[in-house]
Formats: C-alpha cells, sequence, structure tokens
C-alpha cells in the first residue's frame, strides 16, 4: 500500500481548510507523522493506515481513494 498525497491533500483543504494539525488530530496521530506523509508519502504505516481507514469509516469516505495498492 502507498498512500495516494493528492487525494489527502485535496481532503485536508476540503475537511479542515487546509489545516494539517486539525486533520493529525482528527486521525489521533502526532501532526509531525502526518505531515510527513502529506508530503511525500513518507511514514505511512500501519498506525496511518488504520487511523485512516478508521475516519474514512466514521466520515462515509471510500478508504480505497486515499491509497494505492500496489502490485506484488
Amino acid at each position: 500500500m502507498k498512500p495516494n498525497v493528492k487525494k489527502l491533500n485535496d481532503l485536508v483543504k476540503e475537511k479542515f481548510n487546509g489545516n494539517k494539525s486539525a486533520f493529525a488530530n482528527a486521525l489521533g496521530l502526532d501532526r509531525a507523522q502526518v505531515s510527513k506523509v502529506l508530503k511525500d508519502g513518507t511514514c505511512a504505516g500501519a498506525q496511518f493506515y488504520g487511523a485512516l481507514y478508521v475516519f474514512c469509516e466514521k466520515e462515509k469516505l471510500d478508504f480505497r481513494d486515499y491509497i494505492f495498492y500496489l502490485k506484488v
């Protein structure tokens, strides 16, 4: 899995008025980690994906819109 950085940044702009700290708080994650994910996709691990999944379920969003599946 790899984060879809463009779609995640669009989500932050749309739902949080571009406020990365508010997005990190909504996910229950550290802002620094979320900033790295939003910048270039680094630091996206199980904790980030799990929090994003829970957020998407709560907000009735499709989790698959915000990730890329990597072919094996």
